[in-house]
């Protein structure tokens, strides 16, 4: 493996200015730039590459970031990595993906696993608002989208009770009289959120609601498809519309109604889903996933350079 030293061999100049150069330590000295471009084009010819682990136990820094998120096929996470990835990569940082599964005990896991890694700093989509983050931790945290309770950190989300009380008001508008709200898991603090926001609007609206009216613990299409068609086959609740927690297994409330021919009812949730613009009559929140992104990753870098950043909440609503 080539070092600093062949390549200050090479070039006849001090090890002190080639590890200078090629750390980006140029600001305070008086290089010229014919010397630095001459030591970082020899660096790779000479396929020079940086020994990150002990850079980083020269530095107490890794340039390393974990994104920590419940599923990689919900579209809404999708594109958080696609920008997180992006900024990353501009602040010359790299990116760890992990996937927890809605699993409390395997988020656990993976966070052991980040703190043997001597990662910078996470950003999470935290499983549980009681059980997540619990123990304490060697790197920067920053939660978005979902957050915990009695724990200090940052916390990046749009105003979910806001957003759904709004998206309860336009269930009224559309003539929703009996909803009937499918989510994930209860202890999810922005599902809860999100359900008391719809349930504000409909006390506004003089309509009776209450906990069976809410069907949990639905996470993809094919489970969202099995309870739905479970709950109309016994005829346990009777409902008119429906709203979701996320949009993201639509496609199976489709099949499940489809099915039993209930498609004339209302329908909508939070965050677009793929097709979703063929789908005029379906009422979506849409969540800023740009900002939520930017935020959180600059929040982040304030934190692991040290400096305060209070908690946000970004506000949306419906269009």
């Amino acid at each position: 493996m080539v070092s600093m030293k062949d390549i200050a061999k090479e070039l006849n100049l001090s090890r002190c200015t080639v590890s200078d150069i090629l750390n980006h330590k140029t600001g305070k000295k008086s290089y010229k730039q014919e010397t630095i471009d001459l030591v970082l084009s020899t660096a790779k010819e000479m396929g020079y590459v940086t020994n990150n682990i002990a850079k980083s136990l020269k530095t107490g820094s890794t340039r390393t970031i974990a994104l920590v998120i419940p599923d990689i096929s919900n579209s809404f996470y999708t594109h958080i990595i696609k920008e997180i990835e992006c900024l990353a990569y501009a602040a010359n940082y790299s990116l760890i993906i992990c996937i927890t599964e809605e699993n409390a005990k395997k988020e656990n896991e993976v966070l052991r696993m980040l703190s043997s890694r001597m990662v910078d700093g996470i950003l999470i989509s935290a499983v549980s608002a009681t059980q997540s983050l619990q123990d304490n931790y060697p790197f920067q945290i920053v939660c978005f989208d979902r957050t915990v309770e009695n724990k200090n950190y940052c916390s990046v989300t749009i105003d979910n009770e806001r957003a759904a009380q709004e998206l309860g008001r336009r269930f009224i508008q559309a003539g929703a009289k009996k909803p009937l709200f499918i989510a994930t898991s209860p202890a999810d603090y922005t599902v809860r959120l999100r359900i008391r926001g719809f349930q504000r609007a409909m006390e506004e609206a003089n309509i009776p609601w209450t906990e069976n009216q809410i069907l949990y613990h639905v996470y993809n299409a094919k489970t969202a498809y099995e309870k739905l068609t479970e709950l109309i086959q016994l005829q346990d609740v009777s409902f008119d519309s429906i709203a979701l927690s996320t949009n993201y297994y639509i496609y199976g409330i489709f099949k499940a109604l489809r099915a039993y021919q209930k498609e004339t009812i209302v329908l909508g949730g939070f965050e677009d889903f793929n097709g979703s613009d063929f789908f005029n009559d379906v009422i979506c929140v849409h969540q800023p996933e740009k900002e939520i992104a930017s935020i959180a990753f600059q929040s982040l870098l304030r934190l692991m350079n040290h400096e305060m950043s209070a908690s946000k909440i970004l506000n949306t609503y419906i269009p």
